[in-house]
């Protein structure tokens, strides 16, 4: 699911970005102004994207759980 994700979403979009980004600066002699905008939109795909990933394979696993009753046997140990 995780790879069907980036191929199927965040591939074609970033693709698509750049091709447009590109497009319109050779048509019309536009300088780079907008390009941090859409450097901006992938950054937050990316992030998106990894997010996605983790929450998935977090909820797949127990690992999450196993590390937070550590944290927590860790502090109650130190306390009591």
């Amino acid at each position: 699911m995780q790879r069907a994700i980036l191929r199927w979403v965040v591939v074609p979009v970033h693709c698509r970005l750049a091709t447009f980004q590109q497009r319109r600066n050779q048509e019309s002699g536009l300088d780079d102004r907008g390009q941090t905008t859409a450097e901006y939109v992938l950054l937050i795909l990316g992030a998106a994207t990894i997010a996605i990933l983790v929450t998935s394979w977090a909820t797949g696993t127990d690992r999450i759980t196993r590390l937070f009753d550590r944290v927590l046997n860790s502090l109650i140990n130190k306390v009591g």
